[in-house]
């Protein structure tokens, strides 16, 4: 298990000494959110794109998302059978892979509430993307994201990992 240095502490620490943020060991247990979890069930997937290769990495790993993750990534699904990316059929058969994914949901009232408070220390992002950043955050481990608008808000917390 190897843990942040003392210089990634500090960096994170003198960013913003209001509301810390919990600098801790990274284990493995990584959290996913939605946007990666789309590019890995979407019927349009790119099997060899920077998701596929993160997910051959992950093999073996026990993969960790809040519950809303779900509904994030079903709503998806079905903004591409509305934009005509896909087809109902199509979208059915990303849904059933979906839920056969192993992931497991393990958000808690204390991560929602931590999401709120990141939400408003870091310029009212979506409470719904702080809700990974607060597991993350919680179970010290990092959190992979194809969210480059969270991603680059978050850039001083080394955990926040844009998948590319």
């Amino acid at each position: 298990m190897s843990s942040f240095s003392r210089t990634e502490r500090n960096a994170a620490a003198r960013t913003f000494p209001a509301v810390p943020i919990v600098m801790m060991p990274i284990v493995m247990m990584p959290i996913v959110d939605a946007s990666l979890v789309v590019e890995w069930v979407a019927p349009d997937a790119d099997l060899q794109g920077p998701a596929s290769r993160l997910a051959d990495t992950l093999i073996g790993e026990r993969l960790v998302a809040p519950r809303l993750c779900l509904l994030e990534t079903q709503n998806a699904l079905l903004s591409g059978c509305r934009r005509g990316r896909w087809s109902g059929a199509q979208a059915d058969l990303a849904q059933r892979h979906l839920l056969r994914l192993s992931l497991a949901y393990e958000d808690t009232p204390v991560d929602h509430q931590r999401a709120w408070e990141l939400s408003r220390r870091f310029d009212e992002h979506p409470v719904y993307d702080m809700v990974y950043v607060a597991m993350a955050e919680r179970l010290g481990t990092r959190l992979y994201t194809f969210d480059a608008a969270l991603q680059h808000r978050l850039e001083h917390l080394p955990w926040v990992v844009l998948v590319e």
